[in-house]
């Protein structure tokens, strides 16, 4: 099979495999970075919201629905 390419054609192959691994690559990462910067965004959030709510002992009684 890589007889019927040739000589020239195999390298010329191996660099557009090894740069479409590359892109690949890059786009895992930037997936990678996207997903931490939400999970960061998230936390920071959260925390906002934590500390933003009244907290039980000021409001002097917690109630219990059941």
């Amino acid at each position: 099979m890589i007889n019927s390419v040739g000589g020239s054609g195999v390298p010329v192959l191996i660099a557009t495999a090894m740069k479409e691994a590359a892109v690949a690559q890059d786009v895992e990462i930037a997936v990678l970075k996207k997903s931490q910067e939400i999970d960061k965004t998230n936390g920071e959030s959260a925390l906002k919201l934590i500390v933003s709510a009244p907290s039980a002992t000021s409001a002097g009684s917690i109630d219990f629905h059941v």
